[in-house]
């Protein structure tokens, strides 16, 4: 930290980062010197003349440059604006997943529930879509101590596993030029949503309405009865699911999609990605299967109930008054 402090403010190399051990920038692609038997930036050229100044030890070999690059551990695209992994990485993570499905008995030991917890939260800087796939992992192992107990692997860590498992090889890479890096008024749909739990739910964007009749609401199970009983906030989450499944099935999707709702809740699972049940990570799942498979930027805000009047009155079945 005190070398890339130096470097930036006494030497004036600028953009420079550094992580641990790792120092990493960027430079134009003309703007090369010649240094240890061939070109290289500029800027790197700087802070490896003040590595030799202070006789700092490094290897030459590894002081690299060019597109993609290699940054602790992930491949960065500045062409193309992109993060991923190299294909050697990503047959690593889907082999550790298969070898921990695969633990005799099906009871490997806490222990192996932290290593393979550790690399999916490395992948996830990759697959942030892929969060939801960890919730029965971290749930199984919560308030556990021992690390060489054997805890028994579920149908439901079995279930995201392998969702995750078939999903890595395809779709591990994000752009970082403009993944959610736009103002509101950049979306290139914006849509509106509401339910209720007891008539309907709804989403509306220009010229278009929808709207789902809950069939015999009474027998909905009571939120108080159960933990996988049905309650508003399941219901709005496959609000927002349903708004998203109708505009990536549109001829031409939206690359930046913005949808309103009145549930704060609903807004802070979909930026944190992290439920507090089951029954609230299963809409999170199957709208993390439409953005990898398309590529849609989703961004859900809240909106005042009181201005969320279009989508309000559908949901309510109020069809005279919309």
């Amino acid at each position: 930290g005190l070398l890339c402090w130096l470097a930036i403010e006494k030497l004036g190399v600028t953009s420079l980062h550094v992580y641990m051990d790792d120092f990493f920038g960027w430079d134009f692609a003309d703007n090369l010197v010649y240094f240890h038997g061939s070109l290289r930036p500029r800027k790197q050229v700087q802070l490896l003349l003040f590595w030799d100044t202070i006789r700092c030890p490094y290897e030459d070999r590894k002081q690299e440059h060019g597109f993609p690059l290699k940054i602790i551990g992930f491949w960065v695209d500045i062409v193309e604006g992109s993060i991923s992994l190299h294909q050697s990485s990503i047959d690593n993570i889907v082999l550790k997943i298969n070898t921990f499905l695969a633990t005799p008995r099906r009871r490997p030991t806490l222990k192996d529930f932290q290593h393979l917890a550790g690399h999916l939260n490395w992948l996830l800087n990759v697959l942030p879509w892929g969060k939801p796939a960890t919730f029965e992992l971290y749930k199984k192992t919560s308030g556990k101590t021992i690390p060489h107990a054997g805890i028994t692997i579920n149908k439901n860590i079995t279930e995201e596993l392998t969702w995750l498992h078939d999903i890595i090889p395809r779709a591990v890479g994000i752009r970082f030029v403009d993944s959610l890096h736009w103002k509101d008024e950049e979306a290139d749909l914006v849509m509106w949503t509401d339910t209720t739990l007891h008539d309907g739910l709804a989403f509306v964007f220009t010229g278009h309405s929808f709207f789902y009749n809950i069939v015999e609401p009474c027998n909905l199970p009571s939120s108080s009865s159960s933990s996988n009983s049905v309650d508003i906030f399941f219901l709005e989450q496959i609000g927002i699911l349903s708004a998203l499944y109708h505009a990536a099935g549109m001829h031409h999707p939206p690359r930046r999609l913005l949808i309103w709702t009145d549930s704060l809740d609903a807004v802070s699972v979909f930026s944190s990605l992290s439920p507090s049940n089951a029954m609230h990570n299963a809409p999170l799942r199957a709208a993390a299967k439409i953005i990898i498979a398309t590529g849609i930027d989703l961004r859900v805000q809240h909106i005042a109930g009181t201005e969320n009047i279009q989508a309000d009155l559908l949901s309510r079945l109020m069809f005279d008054d919309y």
